[in-house]
């Protein structure tokens, strides 16, 4: 298979897989009223599917120095499918509801970096950055999929419809690398006595620096997008806004301009250096961040506007630090960088959500708007300490 057909087919297998990736981000209006939920009870359910990313993509990815990815990659999609329809037909209120959000995050922790390494195991040797790009940017395409199908079939027939629909997703994924794909054992096979053993990664400054730069974008860009829907929605009730701006696509074409803002991210980094250009897309996305939720009383379209940007900028340098932090990993260690790299980066995507619901409930709660903009205020505040991990990456 040529490197774009098998680009393609892994990365359509990635949107599938993603499937129930909003099933809560996506109704948190919802929820709210219905599970009687705070800000800080939302933040917890989001961050309970990157708390189950974070504690199982590391092993899961460090084995494919050992075994696989494809194999890895199977097993994450039966982990997604049993938590869609564990949280489609379980999931009641907020304790009933975190387990089932710990087991879809743990298959997108075996399925989003093995499937970066079955890529790049299958790929011609030499430059794969931008085949890695087109991948990581898919992140984006998979989340704003999931909005779409969710919040449309909330809209149109009811939220439980909505969390039944996703559920065939992961299925389908694993499908397509079933029969897109064949076996392959790794060129080179880490001894399983090192398959856990990280100090070779966090010895290698380069590599740590793009990945510390990683956790700052990641704490951002899922607090963002765990709340974005709802932020949209408060706004769209303080407005005359049109009933045709429905909030739930509004949001998935936010978050689906991360595809080509993450491609064109690393288009730039190649041209004008990875360094200058993530650093300067982290201080363009802070000044967005320190902003846009005190625009919730400006006209809707406005917000949409600065919504669809900051939507741009957070993902700009998402693919170029992905990118990276593997181009500067030896060979034998990719599987163990890209390990390292989605523990600490997820583990920024568990925490971003929690400490913003606790922001947004300590200053105001979500009908206040002083609470949604100290509560973006608190996710890009991060992204300061992004340019200065980067420092480590110079020579």
């Amino acid at each position: 298979m040529s490197a774009v057909r098998l680009t393609v087919a892994i990365c359509l297998a990635e949107i599938l897989v993603m499937s129930s990736y909003a099933s809560f981000p996506a109704l948190t209006p919802f929820f709210f009223d219905a599970w009687g939920l705070s800000g800080a009870d939302a933040g917890w359910i989001n961050g309970a599917f990157f708390f189950g990313f974070m504690l199982v993509g590391p092993l899961s990815t460090s084995l494919t120095d050992r075994v696989d990815a494809r194999n890895i990659y199977l097993a994450g999609c039966c982990f997604a499918t049993i938590g869609a329809y564990g949280f489609a037909f379980h999931a009641t209120d907020f304790w009933s509801s975190l387990p089932w959000r710990f087991i879809t995050g743990a298959g997108l922790g075996c399925s989003y970096m093995p499937g970066l390494k079955l890529l790049t195991d299958r790929l011609p040797s030499g430059d794969q950055s931008r085949s890695i790009a087109f991948y990581t940017a898919c992140f984006s395409a998979g989340s704003a999929i999931s909005f779409l199908v969710v919040g449309q079939m909330n809209l149109w027939v009811d939220w439980k419809t909505a969390l039944v629909s996703v559920i065939a997703g992961p299925p389908l994924a694993a499908t397509i690398i079933l029969f897109g794909t064949t076996s392959k054992i790794p060129a080179t096979r880490r001894p399983w006595s090192q398959i856990v053993n990280y100090a070779p990664v966090v010895k290698n400054r380069f590599t740590m620096g793009y990945i510390l730069g990683y956790v700052c974008h990641t704490w951002e860009l899922v607090a963002m997008r765990s709340f974005l829907l709802a932020f949209l929605a408060y706004a769209h009730t303080l407005t005359d806004a049109p009933r045709w701006m429905d909030v739930s696509a509004i949001t998935a074409a936010v978050v689906f301009l991360g595809l080509p803002a993450s491609v064109l991210g690393n288009e730039l980094s190649l041209k004008v250096g990875r360094q200058r250009s993530i650093t300067t897309i982290m201080i363009v996305c802070l000044a967005f961040s320190f902003t846009i939720g005190f625009t919730a009383g400006f006209p809707f379209g406005v917000v949409v506007v600065m919504a669809a940007i900051y939507g741009i900028l957070i993902t700009a340098d998402s693919s170029s630090l992905t990118a990276g932090a593997i181009g500067s990993a030896p060979i034998d260690l990719k599987g163990g960088t890209l390990a390292v790299h989605s523990f600490l980066g997820f583990a920024g995507g568990m925490l971003g959500p929690v400490v913003a619901g606790i922001v947004l409930d300590q200053a105001g709660g979500p009908m206040m708007t002083m609470g949604w903009g100290l509560m973006f205020v608190s996710m890009g505040a991060i992204t300061i300490l992004g340019p200065f991990a980067l420092r480590m990456t110079r020579s």
